[in-house]
């Protein structure tokens, strides 16, 4: 959840698991449909990236609520190994999530999760896990609460149950089952989140166990990794328990995250200038503040910045048949986003540039790293490491 409203037409396929042929991971295959860029409208844009706020907002709530203190990123500027498994993702809400197939009880209750790695626990929707037909269900004492939606309260109890995707198994995984449904109607093909951060910003109480936490505790992967590799088309994985290395060309480029963050925060640049990033799986453009985009945009050929006043989003605008140039680098290592990755959508008659600036209420001055980029490379999570490794997509 979390994710940007149906800004853009698609239609959602059904996912399968299947075992990855050469490597040794077990992959949950994803797969993108036509898209149709018309005319953005900025009223379900600004909801949907308030909706990524509030997942922040709630996360850094979390954090403080665990570690006593407020989220190092509040109000910080940058100047400064049995197993593995492979997931097929598919897009649905053209281009606003990706989901792929998990299993919760026993025996196996099969459902849709979309996966973010901008929240950390797994929360299901109610018509989606039944507990009473689970031999393995256990209803905790404890009750969650975090925000969904146009900053709507969800509420639920925790639930602890087995757990299982693509083969691999995990014991004892927490999860929130939610008292309402909570996914809106162009959310209809999922049944809930799976979130894949740092426990630190865990909605629920240390004692239990996030997704990350019982497949490392349990020792169920061959490597405490995950990698990401969306496209447009088929092709797309999210892959556990091992590096696909057909993924991408050359090598990878590692750059540490602190897991205290809860978030996936690493230094970057755009364009050459120095930017502090999450790198969030679960949200559909790139994000920055209007005074960042303005000046990006202002240092970008061919692009023109303009403002909704009605939301005060900010936004660049270019001509269709022209292709600005706009590079992610990290760890010394450049980027370039594509025609295709450039651009979300048209506004008067132009193309929307997929970098919008809006400004949020947390003293926050950290870009949100979406879907363009991660279609722009594969990206591996490595928690034995501490680190995110980027490469340029095969």
């Amino acid at each position: 959840m979390l994710l940007l409203p149906k800004l853009f037409a698609g239609v959602a396929a059904i996912a399968s698991l299947v075992a990855a042929q050469k490597h040794e991971g077990i992959s949950i295959p994803m797969s993108r449909r036509g898209i149709s860029k018309g005319e953005t409208n900025f009223h379900e844009l600004a909801a949907g990236i308030k909706k990524v706020f509030n997942k922040y907002e709630f996360g850094m709530n979390n954090f403080k609520l665990k570690m006593g203190k407020d989220h190092p990123l509040l109000g910080s500027k940058l100047e400064k190994r049995d197993s593995t498994s492979s997931i097929k993702m598919f897009d649905i809400a053209g281009e606003t999530q990706w989901i792929g197939e998990i299993s919760i009880g026993t025996p196996p209750q099969r459902m849709l999760v979309q996966f973010d790695t901008g929240s950390a626990n797994v929360i299901i929707a109610p018509d989606a896990y039944k507990p009473s037909q689970s031999n393995s269900s256990f209803k905790a004492k404890d009750q969650f609460k975090t925000g969904y939606g146009d900053g709507t309260k969800v509420e639920g109890n925790v639930y602890v149950d087995n757990f299982e995707l693509g083969g691999i198994k995990a014991r004892n995984l927490s999860f929130g089952l939610t008292n309402e449904n909570f996914l809106q109607d162009f959310e209809r093909e999922s049944s809930g989140i799976g979130g894949l951060s740092f426990p630190s910003i865990s909605n629920f109480d240390s004692k239990y166990l996030t997704l990350i936490e019982a497949l490392m505790q349990q020792k169920s992967l061959k490597q405490n990794v995950f990698q990401f590799t969306l496209k447009p088309g088929e092709g797309s994985t999210l892959i556990f328990g091992d590096i696909d290395h057909s993924k991408f060309n050359g090598d990878l480029t590692w750059v540490k995250v602190n897991p205290l963050f809860g978030f996936y925060i690493a230094d970057a640049k755009i364009n050459g200038k120095k930017i502090r990033t999450a790198v969030d799986s679960g949200t559909t453009v790139i994000i920055g503040s209007r005074s960042q985009v303005k000046d990006l945009v202002e240092r970008t050929n061919g692009v023109h910045y303009a403002e909704d006043r009605s939301t005060n989003i900010g936004y660049g605008l270019f001509d269709c048949d022209f292709s600005p140039e706009v590079i992610i680098t990290y760890g010394g290592t450049d980027f370039k986003l594509n025609r295709d990755q450039v651009s979300r959508g048209t506004a008067n008659g132009k193309c929307l540039l997929s970098v919008i600036g809006i400004d949020s209420i947390l003293p926050f001055d950290t870009w949100i790293m979406g879907d363009p980029f991660f279609q722009a490379a594969s990206i591996v999570f490595d928690h034995d490491n501490n680190r995110l490794g980027f490469a340029s997509q095969a």
